[in-house]
């Protein structure tokens, strides 16, 4: 199978060399023609240096440099150029790392042409000692719950390339959701699929995330008539709910969390309802771009 992974990296120093060795060591049977695409949009850091001695002679690993960021709509854009003839394209962040095995879990479930797109499971390396790091994995173990009923696939994708370009969104993996299924392809939530992140380490990086999020999912469906699965907020309170750390402070950390994602939805609201503003070009969020201990 002819599999590309895309990079999109704007300023991803700290992360893209940990990133990419993930990616370049991935293998099973369903990897036999992988490529690596590192599209690197306006960097004023070291991420084309780090990229380039991470994949040093290794024939697989491309690098296209944007002069200057134009969002990441616009950098997927310019992979799947990059990736034309190929089966299935991965759009991989460059502040992630794949566990050994993703890649491979991802691209099984294309032997069935029914599928259009698969996503793995994020899996948090913030400090669970910490009242951010708390909420961020109650966060993502929702996400988790969330999906396994109702795919929401985020933070390592993959899907079938039946579209030459993506529309500038605010949600690229969301985005891609909607023209899968708007082919009548069914999507696939693969968590033995895991890739490492990192969550936000404080209130403001988390709103100002969760708000540009909630933005471009309302952008979606007032546009696309596409709801992802995460929009409805009395879904997500009852998963929440059932799925409820015990004890009084995984209460404390639901509450907490509950208080900040009602905020940041507001504010994301305002945006998309009476600001218009569309946060195609994400602010970034410093602390979520280095995995290092």
């Amino acid at each position: 199978m002819r599999v590309c992974v895309g990079v999109m990296a704007y300023n991803e120093g700290a992360n893209i060399a940990s990133s990419l060795r993930s990616l370049l060591s991935q293998d099973g049977p369903h990897l036999t023609d992988l490529s690596v695409v590192v599209v690197a949009s306006g960097c004023t850091d070291d991420t084309v240096t780090r990229a380039r001695s991470a994949g040093a002679r290794d024939p697989r690993l491309k690098i296209v440099e944007q002069s200057r960021r134009e969002g990441k709509a616009a950098a997927i854009g310019v992979l799947l150029g990059e990736a034309r003839g190929s089966d299935v394209v991965v759009l991989a962040g460059a502040d992630t790392v794949p566990e050994p095995g993703a890649l491979e879990a991802l691209a099984a479930p294309f032997d069935d042409p029914r599928v259009g797109m698969t996503g793995g499971r994020p899996v948090p390396i913030n400090d669970p000692g910490t009242a951010m790091g708390r909420i961020v994995h109650l966060l993502w173990d929702l996400h988790h719950s969330v999906a396994l009923t109702h795919p929401k696939l985020g933070e390592l994708v993959a899907f079938r390339p039946l579209f030459a370009s993506l529309s500038a969104t605010a949600v690229d993996e969301a985005a891609v959701e909607a023209l899968v299924r708007a082919r009548g392809l069914r999507l696939v939530y693969v968590p033995e699929a895991r890739v490492r992140m990192k969550g936000p380490c404080s209130i403001s990086e988390f709103l100002a995330q969760r708000r540009r999020i909630h933005a471009g999912h309302l952008r979606l469906y007032r546009t696309q008539s596409y709801r992802v699965s995460t929009l409805s907020t009395a879904g997500v309170v009852r998963i929440a709910w059932r799925a409820r750390p015990r004890g009084a402070s995984g209460f404390s950390t639901l509450l907490a969390a509950a208080a900040l994602e009602a905020t940041a939805r507001a504010l994301g609201t305002w945006d998309e309802r009476v600001a218009g503003r569309r946060h195609e070009i994400w602010e970034r969020i410093p602390s979520t771009k280095d995995l290092s201990p």
